[in-house]
């Protein structure tokens, strides 16, 4: 599942009597299809079409390289964070001698040894990032087993992993990775997303037949797609 799935960069079409051939100008957030005067609207939609996933993934890459040359420090003490798409405090404790320690429930918790200085907030989520991939392992494990057993659904491998551009995806030996920011989303989108990958398992593509073994698992998935595309970019953003 790739980004698709959430917002897209704009895409607009500029005619241009110097244009010589169809082109591709990427921006941060935009993408500008220029087009010479004797381009069909058919050519313009085919070279799209063709060019679309290089071109919005740099989009993305771009929007996220100039976001965080601009976005303070993420992981200030009285900060919140979206814990299973509940916002709930952050607590980051700086204590001599102290271990890096993360604990969560009604609040995500950090403890940190003093005079990290600027390696802070990379500390912060590094400890963060490890803490959840174990946690989430476990938990798309139970997912995947509560849905895969009706149908054979079995992947070989689960993976938790740092993926700047997709959700989840489901290799050709049936490994299934997830993205460990779902663990930030409400429930419902990461059972979505794990149900998502283990139809993948029998169909490869996005085909009808797809989605009808996606919503034999999960009628109700609607509600999840539409969460992903509303806010899964601000997700991957605020921890990029």
């Amino acid at each position: 599942m790739n980004m698709n799935e959430v917002s897209a960069p704009i895409c607009q079409i500029r005619r241009s009597a110097r244009a010589k051939r169809l082109r591709l100008v990427v921006k941060p957030g935009l993408i500008e299809l220029v087009a010479p005067l004797s381009a069909s609207e058919a050519q313009a939609l085919a070279f799209w079409t063709r060019h679309r996933v290089w071109a919005e993934n740099k989009a993305w890459e771009m929007s996220e390289r100039a976001g965080r040359l601009h976005r303070p420090a993420k992981f200030a003490a009285s900060e919140t964070l979206p814990w299973r798409g509940r916002e709930i405090p952050l607590v980051i404790r700086e204590e001599a001698g102290k271990r890096v320690c993360v604990s969560i429930d009604e609040a995500i918790r950090i403890n940190l040894p003093e005079e990290l200085g600027e390696a802070r907030d990379e500390v912060v989520k590094r400890a963060l990032y490890l803490w959840v991939r174990r946690w989430l392992r476990e938990h798309v494990a139970y997912l995947a087993e509560r849905h895969g057993s009706h149908l054979g659904l079995h992947p070989r491998q689960i993976r938790v992993k740092q993926m700047k551009t997709r959700w989840g995806s489901c290799g050709p030996g049936n490994d299934i990775n997830i993205n460990w920011l779902l663990a930030f989303a409400p429930a419902f989108v990461l059972e979505y997303v794990v149900v998502h990958e283990l139809c993948h398992i029998r169909e490869r593509n996005h085909s009808p037949a797809f989605w009808a073994l996606v919503a034999a698992h999960l009628s109700d998935y609607a509600p999840a797609r539409q969460w992903l595309r509303a806010h899964g970019a601000d997700l991957m953003h605020r921890f990029s």
